[in-house]
């Protein structure tokens, strides 16, 4: 079974991008446009991985990430930015438990292959109702 993935970007455009790609490769996708809106979904239905724009309007990715990580310590969640590689916003990420970090500047493979890379060093779990298949 697909995973589930709940795309975060304050971007409408970012979001229907990371959405389509996403969706290309079979991947279970919905969206939210702010922090506010992430937690919510979370809260109404189970993700396998949350793909979070680390600079949002209002709530930032870094407090998202931290509540996320209180609530459902075993998420993956992966951390994209526009803004290039900050080192301190990279540290305080994986401190709070991302399980990787990705650039909107590279190229679309590129992102691709890094998402899939991020999602097999998180190792997650299958779903307990997939185990018997």
């Amino acid at each position: 079974m697909p995973y589930k993935v709940l795309v975060v970007d304050d971007e409408s455009t970012v979001r229907s991008l990371f959405s389509d790609l996403l969706k290309r490769d079979k991947y279970i996708v919905k969206a939210a446009p702010s922090g506010e809106a992430a937690l919510v979904e979370i809260s109404k239905e189970d993700f396998d991985i949350v793909l979070l724009d680390i600079k949002l309007s209002g709530m930032s990715g870094m407090e998202v990430l931290k509540r996320l990580k209180e609530t459902k310590p075993q998420l993956a969640v992966i951390m994209i930015t526009g803004f290039g590689y900050d080192e301190d916003l990279v540290c305080r990420s994986k401190e709070y438990g991302c399980s990787g970090y990705i650039s909107k500047s590279l190229p679309i493979q590129e992102i691709m292959s890094k998402f899939k890379e991020c999602v097999e060093s998180a190792k997650i779990a299958p779903k307990k109702e997939d185990k018997g298949k």
